[in-house]
């Protein structure tokens, strides 16, 4: 996680990490203080059924909570890899320091020098209470969270509730699904997991299902003003402010929409890249490679598509491929501002890019089925996201207000309301249903294809 500074603990030297600056999720934000201890963030008796360690905020003391710190840099003694050292030497499964380990991501790189087991992500076939799990990212020290909890999901997938230090939250849920641990975090891969031999567990947990399950949606529901605008695979348009006609000449699927600043057009975007233009909406040339999933409009007028492998294709978009998720991208949401955005998976995870990585508030970890949309509110800061059952998902600002009743078929958007009290929901059928007070209008009948 960030910079490493060299210090001699105990006469060993060690390497430690001071956290990333803003532009990353994981920084701890608390204030250094080398007086009265260093404040505490969660208590150990708060979590590991009563039997872990205090989680302590940043700070130059050398206690926290009547603990002294294992290891640690001389700028700040609560790093991630402090608390995975404090809490095993706590349970007895370790002495002190890991030898060696500079960095959190060297834990699982020197697992077997430690005395200890790993299983690579992909093929961790068992977890239980206790485990580390060591994410890596790119150019960067990475990060180590200790296992609190696993619980089954009703997809057959796991929920890994994990405890960390010198982070803005100190529980982070990870989806365990077929070997896979997914990533909390943007840009950060899981290497893996590792246990000690002391740490005998309470049980072992299967990794649950292989996949998770396809998205193949159509245009989805989008706000346009105050009223709707719904649009389904084969390019049929309702609500809209001018006449439409359905495109010819479509390669594949109508996969999304998105409207102009003005609410007075809108693109309708194909699987294969085509962009369609109506109203004040101005078309433009955008090289694509792969499935296109989504579409976001940006202020001045212009566009950004989104590939179902993360790539974002746009004049003057830098290609960058995501790391550590699962499933399919399947929605972006452009900030404000035009500067950055966010990107939805179906493994519901977030992954914010320029102006939008301050404001990452949450991954989904409890659906039922795949995630399919997101949508963020008018401030930008929170969002909501949607299951295949219409389970809705609220992070930052955003409001939860209810959810599709069973029965129903398959949701395949949402569209916040633009002022911000409420959203509406669509069913693969054309189904609307609306929480709060966002409008609602209803699809002309005889429509072909999906919403």
């Amino acid at each position: 996680m960030g910079r490493m500074w060299a210090v001699v603990v105990a006469g060993v030297a060690v390497v430690s990490v001071v956290g990333p600056g803003a532009a990353s999720a994981d920084v701890d934000g608390g204030e250094t203080s080398a007086v009265a201890g260093a404040p505490v963030r969660m208590a150990g008796s708060a979590w590991f059924a009563g039997g872990g360690v205090p989680v302590c905020g940043s700070s130059t003391a050398k206690t926290c909570d009547g603990q002294v710190h294992v290891g640690g840099v001389s700028s700040n003694w609560w790093q991630c890899v402090e608390l995975a050292q404090r809490f095993y030497a706590r349970r007895g499964w370790h002495k002190g320091i890991f030898a060696g380990v500079g960095v959190a991501s060297q834990i699982y790189a020197k697992a077997t020098a430690l005395g200890m087991a790993r299983q690579p992500n992909g093929k961790v076939l068992d977890l239980v209470p206790g485990d580390m799990i060591v994410m890596n990212r790119t150019g960067q020290a990475g990060h180590v969270v200790v296992v609190e909890s696993v619980t089954a999901n009703k997809d057959g997938t796991r929920s890994v509730m994990t405890v960390g230090q010198n982070s803005k939250v100190v529980r982070n849920a990870m989806r365990w699904h077929g070997g896979v641990l997914d990533s909390f975090w943007a840009d950060y891969s899981v290497a893996g997991a590792v246990r000690s031999p002391q740490n005998i567990g309470i049980l072992a947990y299967g990794g649950g299902v292989a996949e998770y399950e396809q998205v193949v949606n159509g245009g989805g529901v989008h706000a346009i003003g105050s009223r709707l605008l719904s649009v389904t695979s084969t390019g049929e348009a309702f609500g809209g402010p001018v006449v439409h006609r359905r495109p010819g000449g479509v390669v594949g699927r109508i996969v999304d929409a998105a409207v102009t600043p003005s609410a007075g057009g809108y693109w309708l975007v194909s699987s294969t890249g085509q962009v369609f233009a109506y109203g004040d909406a101005k078309p433009y040339q955008v090289e694509v490679a792969g499935e296109v999933t989504a579409i976001g409009a940006l202020p001045d007028g212009g566009y950004l598509l989104l590939g179902a492998d993360g790539r974002v294709f746009g004049k003057g978009v830098a290609r960058r491929e995501p790391e550590g998720f699962s499933g399919s991208f399947v929605d972006i949401e452009v900030t404000e501002t035009g500067e950055g955005y966010w990107l939805l998976t179906s493994a519901g995870q977030i992954y914010p890019y320029g102006d939008a990585e301050p404001r990452w508030y949450g991954n989904a970890t409890t659906f039922d089925k795949a995630i399919v949309a997101m949508s963020r509110t008018p401030s930008g800061k929170g969002y909501v996201m949607v299951d295949k059952s219409g389970h809705v998902f609220a992070f930052g600002d955003a409001k939860h207000l209810g959810d599709l009743p069973p029965g129903l078929p398959e949701a395949t958007d949402i569209a916040y309301s633009p002022a911000g009290d409420g959203y509406t929901i669509i069913t693969k059928s054309g189904i609307q249903r609306s929480f709060g007070n966002a409008p609602a209008s209803a699809v002309t009948a005889g429509f072909t294809g999906m919403f």
